[in-house]
């Protein structure tokens, strides 16, 4: 009786997040899940894992796991190692003692996954072998978004009363990281293996591990919403904060030299894993009190879209090599017009205040484009337009660079790579216009 009640509480915590409108979230009660739901992961028996990875599994598939559960391995490592500083800057005992019950929940994840790494996969001897043999699998974006996680989680264990840096650290920690990263991650873990009746070990911890995961993003809901309803400036950090992200995010999802085959081998498309993991992102937001359409990053690529049309912008945009750096960068038509489309719905974020003419973009190697503004909206269109304002030269790839924020405009004009002419008072709105 105990273990099917707290499978239905757990469950309905679970549901919950799924929600835009749900209700508040009891700090109390979490930990009351806490102890209903605590495991062990050094008595999961791994016996028939072993054997399941040698014989059921094809090559192929073991690959294509063995980065998958890399990534989880270092993240796990990275979460518990980084957590403490949370203990310190929140501002209740209630708070405290839930985050002190996630240390060690991220600890036991770790523990989990370590476990699996040596005595199933066969990699390391301990800890720190385990993690170094595992480390040729960790891509540009999971370096760059853990990376991240350290800096700030450093910063706010030297400054625990900065209200808007803890908010970025929720944000980046539980909603991003947790809630867009680890959740479909797990998700399609449990579904694949459930299907295969395979590694019941496995599929025994991750599910463990997701009902863990569960508590940590709804406890990370309630504290960011709310830290933004009591905090000045916070709305505006976590969303700087999410438009360096969202890049990072997306690119963690990016298997080994683009090999599709990673996901595909186990029945999913990447378009699943981005579907889920925007919905989850998106849901998310909206709990804490944060529009995706507030968000610079989220309305470039449609926000405003369906989660699949979102993800299919992600992939080409990651394909053409414009979001991050898992291929070279190599534009497409296609590219070139979600770069454009993407510029004019972040100009849109807010009415547009009257401009002195269209402004126009000229590439020695492409098509040119101008943007124009009607009736307090903005338009792109591909051509030249009639008397511009302002004129951009510069070659395309390096304005999907700038569109991409891995070239800074300022240098890109101090070194010749962008020209501008016409109205100089419209080309020192230009960052305010296009920025979002």
């Amino acid at each position: 009786m105990a273990s099917e009640i707290t499978q239905r509480v757990t469950t309905e915590t679970e549901l919950d997040l799924d929600r835009e409108d749900g209700p508040a979230i009891d700090y109390n009660r979490l930990y009351r899940l806490w102890e209903a739901s605590n495991w062990s992961a050094t008595s999961i028996d791994f016996s028939q894992d072993i054997i399941d990875w040698r014989e059921k599994l094809t090559p192929n598939q073991r690959q294509a796991a063995r980065w998958n559960y890399a990534l989880f391995l270092h993240g796990e490592e990275a979460v518990a190692r980084t957590l403490a500083p949370f203990v310190t800057a929140v501002q209740t005992q209630e708070q405290r003692i839930f985050l002190t019950t996630q240390i060690v929940d991220e600890a036991r994840h770790h523990v989990f996954f370590d476990r699996f790494t040596r005595e199933v996969i066969g990699e390391g001897h301990d800890f720190a072998s385990a993690l170094e043999s595992t480390r040729p699998e960790l891509n540009w974006g999971f370096k760059r978004i853990f990376g991240e996680l350290d800096r700030i989680t450093d910063r706010l264990r030297l400054r625990p009363r900065d209200r808007v840096l803890l908010a970025q650290c929720f944000m980046l920690y539980h909603i991003v990281i947790e809630g867009a990263l680890a959740h479909p991650g797990q998700h399609f873990i449990q579904t694949y293996l459930t299907e295969r009746g395979v590694m019941p070990g496995f599929t025994q911890g991750i599910a463990a591990v997701s009902r863990d995961e569960s508590r940590h993003m709804a406890y990370g809901i309630q504290a960011l919403h709310d830290l933004l309803i009591t905090t000045r400036g916070a709305r505006k950090g976590v969303i700087a904060l999410l438009n360096r992200a969202l890049p990072w995010m997306v690119s963690v999802l990016v298997p080994p030299n683009f090999d599709e085959d990673y996901v595909r081998v186990f029945g999913l498309e990447m378009t699943d894993i981005f579907d889920f993991g925007l919905r989850s992102l998106e849901t998310k937001l909206a709990r804490v009190g944060v529009k995706p359409t507030e968000v610079r990053s989220l309305v470039q690529i449609g926000a405003s879209e369906p989660v699949s049309e979102q993800s299919r912008r992600i992939m080409v945009l990651l394909r053409t090599g414009v979001i991050g750096d898992a291929m070279p960068l190599r534009l497409t038509d296609e590219a070139i017009t979600l770069i454009f489309d993407g510029l004019e719905r972040v100009v849109n974020m807010r009415p547009v205040k009257s401009l002195s003419g269209p402004i126009q973009w000229e590439f020695a190697n492409a098509e040119p484009w101008y943007l124009l503004a009607r009736d307090g909206r903005a338009e792109v269109h591909q051509g030249r337009a009639n008397l511009p304002a302002l004129t951009l030269q510069c070659s395309i790839e390096d304005w999907a660079r700038i569109a991409s924020e891995k070239l800074d405009p300022r240098w890109a004009m101090v070194t010749r790579r962008l020209r501008l002419s016409g109205d100089m008072s419209l080309a020192l709105r230009l960052p305010t216009l296009i920025g979002g």
